[in-house]
């Protein structure tokens, strides 16, 4: 079996969202529809995340398995001459079993648009048509008490039954004008709750409108509240623009080795800035986490340095109890790296207890 990641973009105004419902047409149903009639069987599609009805995508991501004997670039091409022309699929790769379209989200990018100037009935569909000036600066004011972590039970319409704990982190709010009307509010973040995006375009229009201040922002937020926000913004206006994603490169139910995220303690002076370049940029040497499977735990980390006799792996573990469990993946880590073109070298584990002794004496004789 083998698994494919696809990109794909949609317009979504003839659609009643992502996922398949029992009434209505989804850009789920129609991609699953496209897949059935190439493989001649049903196949299950998983998403990076749902979007509403009307809401567009750019870079919204799928994942399917299939033993189908055809190439990532023919099921781009079969799968595009299935679908219907406002849904388009920009990119097949095939990936390891590792991967998951839902699970390994680092962050994802929604974008607001905002039309200011005269209707615009050619992107009507992807921006919402606002008649009236906005006072951007005291959006852009209001916008910063949302940026960080937050619970964001005011901006949700999920109930506290259907998910308990509604803390977010938005890793920024920016604004852009692509041309002197038209104005786009980028939202950055790992997750977002239900219409969470929706609520936080409309408020800061209320303050843009100047029917809010931007300190009511702050107080809505702190409120925690199902009854302050009561306004979703037009859906027209939403895109879903790009979904980013961190490596695994070793599992199993209990461990996992991948790329350090945003709530991860960091070891030493490292910045995450600069782990995630190492990696998206193929730089050495490269650290990352080891981490329980489930629940994020951080057990330890490893680094990798490039040398004449393969790539060494350093690792480091907290707990000297977790060694066994670390040691059972180093043939899939080595297996991952003949993967990437290069060859294993040695493999030294140690814990914490030892490093920080090392460091210890390395200072002394500094």
């Amino acid at each position: 079996m083998r698994r494919f990641k696809c990109t794909v973009a949609y317009v979504g105004a003839n659609y009643c969202g992502w996922q398949n419902q029992l009434t209505g047409n989804s850009v789920q149903e129609q991609i699953e529809q496209a897949i059935r009639d190439i493989a001649h069987q049903k196949i299950n599609i998983i998403a990076a995340g749902r979007t509403d009805a009307g809401v567009s995508a750019w870079g919204q991501v799928f994942m399917f398995d299939s033993d189908m004997d055809l190439s990532a670039r023919k099921w781009q091409g079969a799968l595009n001459g299935a679908l219907p022309k406002d849904i388009h699929i920009r990119r097949v790769e095939e990936v390891n079993e590792l991967f998951h379209a839902r699970y390994c989200v680092r962050r994802k990018r929604y974008d607001y648009v905002i039309n200011l100037g005269e209707y615009n009935v050619f992107n009507r569909t992807q921006a919402y048509q606002c008649p009236i000036p906005l006072d951007t600066k005291k959006m852009e004011e209001g916008a910063r008490y949302l940026v960080g972590r937050h619970d964001f039970s005011s901006f949700a319409s999920n109930s506290w039954q259907e998910v308990p704990n509604q803390v977010r982190t938005i890793d920024s709010i920016t604004f852009t004008w692509d041309d002197p009307v038209t104005l786009r509010i980028s939202f950055v973040g790992k997750g977002f709750l239900r219409y969470m995006v929706r609520m936080m375009s409309a408020t800061l229009i209320e303050v843009g409108r100047g029917r809010m201040t931007p300190q009511d922002v702050q107080a809505k937020l702190e409120a925690r509240s199902k009854t302050l926000v009561r306004k979703n913004a037009n859906p027209c206006g939403l895109t879903l623009m790009e979904v980013d994603y961190f490596e695994i490169l070793a599992a199993d139910d209990n461990i996992l080795v991948r790329e350090f995220l945003e709530e991860d303690p960091l070891p030493f002076a490292w910045r995450l800035e600069d782990l995630e370049a190492r990696v998206r940029e193929n730089r050495w040497p490269r650290a990352y986490a080891i981490s329980t499977r489930h629940g994020g735990r951080l057990l330890g980390w490893l680094q990798m340095f490039r040398t004449r006799s393969g790539v060494r792996i350093d690792a480091c573990l907290e707990d000297p109890a977790d060694r066994a469990a670390f040691q059972a993946r180093i043939p899939d880590l080595e297996a991952w790296l003949r993967a990437q073109g290069e060859s294993a070298g040695k493999v030294q584990t140690f814990d914490s207890k030892t490093i920080k002794n090392r460091l210890s004496r390395a200072a002394k004789h500094a």
